[in-house]
């Protein structure tokens, strides 16, 4: 946990500095490596995220779209990084409901 809030754990994880060596993360960060061949995606992102900034997901649909992958992008308004433990929650359901769909008809393809 003191290596995330220190904004350590690029370092501890992988020996590199993103700050000296970004070209080092390429093969972690998703939005970097989109190309038309990418699989379909489906994002879901609490817009009130402390772990993982939902600009990075807003970022990511914009990218999907520009390389033409099918996607879906369902930001949860008011929401936190843990709002999948929350299934009771009318809002949550719906969204697993989308989730469901989306993967159905992946899957029928």
């Amino acid at each position: 946990m003191l290596t995330r809030q220190q904004g350590l754990w690029p370092i501890e994880v992988t020996g590199h500095d993103p700050d000296k060596e970004p070209s080092a993360f390429d093969p972690l960060c998703p939005i970097r490596n989109v190309t038309k061949d990418y699989p379909a995606t489906l994002l879901l992102h609490g817009d009130k995220d402390t772990d993982v900034p939902f600009e990075q997901s807003v970022l990511m649909a914009k990218e999907l779209a520009r390389q033409g992958v099918q996607h879906e992008f369902i930001p949860l308004a008011g929401r936190g990084h843990g709002f999948d433990a929350q299934m009771w929650d009318p809002v949550i359901s719906a969204s697993f409901d989308r989730v469901l769909a989306f993967l159905e008809k992946q899957l029928k393809r």
